[in-house]
């Protein structure tokens, strides 16, 4: 079954609690949290105090996307938290093993991403060591970006080089083009305003298990 994992850099920060409480009654099966320095990409979201708070009023289980400059001098505060999965980028930290080993070791699940521009092929030394990948299809920073359609090819060259491998992905992703993605081998779905821009969080959450 596809992962539904919302994005809730979408959600209404106001009323973060109840937006939570919201999408689990709504079927979701983990929450994404997109972290954000304003260095690493372009936005500030927020930090450690945010994701431990929100993750204690969650039973969905935690998915953390680091997109930050040097994540291996926070690693171990992210790893405290326990969330259910941690993901930093490549662009990031190109000698990745080292972050990859501390994060299982932890007993957490271990995601690489990488941004539109970076080739699948650099994730190759890599992909026996994780538990996932993650492809952003959009240029990381703001919620709300059209996909960009140079970066679809890369499920499908993924899924060639990783039968096996869970692939993340991330940015653009609506009810007109879902499918596309999950038959070139897609199988956790990042969904911000794909499901933030409707009032009904059940019904946005059911089209996508179609």
């Amino acid at each position: 079954m596809t992962i539904i994992s919302p994005s809730i850099l979408s959600a209404d920060f106001s009323r973060i609690a109840e937006e939570i409480r919201a999408l689990e009654a709504g079927g979701a099966d983990a929450i994404h949290y997109d972290v954000m320095d304003n260095h690493f990409v372009p936005n500030l979201t927020f930090g450690f105090k945010f994701v431990e708070d929100a993750m204690k009023g969650s039973s969905l289980p935690a998915d953390v996307h680091l997109m930050i400059s040097n994540p291996a001098a926070s690693l171990d505060k992210w790893l405290a938290l326990k969330p259910a999965a941690l993901t930093f980028h490549l662009e990031a930290e190109p000698d990745a093993a080292p972050l990859i080993a501390r994060i299982k070791a932890a007993g957490v699940r271990a995601f690489l991403s990488i941004k539109p521009a970076t080739p699948v092929a650099a994730l190759a030394p890599f992909l026996a060591g994780l538990d996932g990948v993650l492809l952003m299809l959009v240029e990381p920073g703001f919620g709300g970006q059209a996909m960009l359609p140079e970066t679809v090819a890369k499920i499908g060259q993924l899924r060639a080089m990783a039968p096996a491998l869970e692939i993340q992905i991330d940015g653009g992703i609506k009810k007109d083009n879902y499918r596309d993605l999950v038959a070139l081998g897609a199988s956790n779905l990042v969904i911000g305003s794909g499901i933030f821009a409707y009032s009904d969080y059940a019904a946005a959450i059911a089209e996508f298990r179609k």
